[in-house]
């Protein structure tokens, strides 16, 4: 017994004429007939009474009948939601993320994901940054916001944002006045600065940056978040070097200037185990590439570039 037995002693069923029957199906008369003599042996019931006038059901083929469109309804949900799959729209995701992709990246790119893939279950987890790739390795997370921290070896990334560091000042410091800031204007200042074993990478930028300026930082606090250095500028403790897209929060009390000259370029990827094939993987990079391209930062990005 096939899918095919099933679609033709269904047309049988439903029209109780082979002829029509045959018509329906675009096949001659004797093989339909055939076919569904083979259904009936095989099952070893009578499905239908035939005379030369009419065709009717027995009571087996009306509770054969109503199994089969069963069958069938259930064999097009199937086809139709594995090629659902197959273009990632439905599943399950799990994204992880770090601390100011929270607020900068991640809400317009969950949002238009949401959008587009409503059937899609989405689970999302925070790391600290230099934990993102070792998440990808447990099986924690099926893909992540990343920053290049760590051993990527095994890890295919895709990247999202390349954009510069601006300076947050308090508000009521004499430099929040200037358009921008040279960074040797700052080397008397107080900097919040990262904590090397949470952000390194950040870590080592700053200092690069400052040595090339000709000055060391005076460091105030090391924090290991974003977030959090914006609290300590707001409350006038010292200036922080933060990515530019974090303009796009407003705090009280705190102002971005953007640097004079060139700054070290802050990168933000998408990353996911190379072995990890999945469409809902696809889906989401796409998604998330969309997004960034419309995005003012991606505009700022190729201004950057």
């Amino acid at each position: 017994m096939d899918l095919r037995h099933l679609r033709y002693f269904i047309a049988v069923a439903e029209e109780l004429n082979f002829t029509r029957a045959a018509d329906r199906l675009h096949i001659a008369q004797p093989p339909l007939s055939q076919q569904i003599r083979q259904l009936e042996e095989e099952l070893g019931v009578m499905l239908l009474h035939r005379t030369k006038r009419r065709v009717e059901l027995s009571g087996a083929g009306q509770v054969f009948l109503e199994h089969a469109r069963q069958i069938m309804r259930a064999t097009e949900v199937a086809a139709v939601q594995t090629r659902r799959a197959e273009r990632g729209e439905i599943g399950r995701l799990s994204v992880g993320f770090f601390e100011h992709t929270s607020y900068t990246l991640l809400p317009p790119i969950f949002r238009s994901y949401r959008e587009r893939f409503p059937d899609v279950e989405v689970d999302v987890r925070w790391f600290p940054v230099i934990g993102q790739a070792d998440a990808l390795r447990r099986g924690e997370i099926d893909i992540s916001f990343m920053r290049p921290v760590g051993d990527f070896e095994d890890i295919t990334t895709e990247g999202l944002v390349t954009e510069p560091f601006v300076i947050a000042v308090p508000a009521s410091h004499p430099f929040a006045a200037k358009d921008s800031l040279a960074l040797s204007d700052c080397a008397a200042e107080r900097f919040v600065m990262y904590t090397p074993h949470l952000a390194p990478d950040f870590h080592d930028m700053i200092l690069r940056m400052c040595a090339a300026a000709g000055f060391t930082p005076r460091v105030a606090l090391e924090v290991g978040q974003v977030y959090t250095c914006l609290g300590l500028v707001s409350s006038g403790i010292g200036f922080a070097f933060v990515p530019s897209s974090v303009q796009r929060v407003h705090l009280d009390h705190v102002v971005y200037k953007p640097l004079r000259g060139r700054s070290l370029p802050v990168e933000v990827m998408l990353g996911w185990r190379s072995r990890n094939t999945s469409p809902l993987i696809r889906a989401f990079v796409g998604t998330a590439k969309d997004v960034i391209a419309a995005l003012e930062i991606g505009n700022a990005n190729k201004k950057n570039g």
